[in-house]
């Protein structure tokens, strides 16, 4: 999910247990937006290394979040003006995009971003404000055989084509 509070507050508000996770692509974008708060530019550069490692991790080697955390803290505390802009957008949130909260899961809302675009633009093209019965008799009668032919030209599990049938006739 991107990391804007309004969009946050209004999925708690609609679904209060769902866990937020914010797309790691949309957190390094945010901080790459937040460079003129930092007085020396070598410290940004650190910083937003930091923050990758917490929001991506390392491939090449094991990383300990809490001393990354404390470096970050540390660059934090030479730029307040920097400082105030992480404590309020970031400092609060950690669960939501530190690779540390992250169970199991995308890092980022490539996948989600894509199947909305296939919708969007082969599915619903130039269609706005579309009422909500009629979103739904389109899924159920475009999308959801489309997903299905997809599935068995692919060869793939069958079991998995009849799920999903019972799911949309129930």
């Amino acid at each position: 999910m991107d990391c804007a509070p309004q969009i946050t507050n209004a999925v708690e508000t609609a679904i209060p247990l769902c866990q937020i996770i914010w797309c790691g692509v949309h957190v390094l974008r945010a901080v790459m937006r937040m460079a003129e708060k930092f007085q020396d530019r070598s410290n940004f550069e650190t910083f937003y290394n930091l923050m990758k490692l917490l929001v991506f991790g390392s491939e090449e080697e094991e990383i300990d979040p809490d001393e990354v955390y404390n470096n970050l803290e540390e660059i934090l505390n030479e730029e307040p003006a920097a400082r105030e802009y992480f404590d309020r957008q970031w400092r609060h949130h950690l669960d939501r995009w530190m690779l540390r909260y992250r169970n199991e899961g995308d890092g980022t809302n490539n996948i989600s971003e894509s199947h909305f675009k296939v919708l969007k633009h082969q599915y619903f093209p130039e269609r706005r404000n579309l009422r909500l019965d009629e979103l739904v008799i389109e899924l159920y009668s475009s999308v959801v055989p489309s997903f299905l032919i997809k599935l068995q030209i692919k060869g793939l599990d069958s079991e998995r084509s009849v799920k999903v049938i019972k799911k949309v006739t129930r």
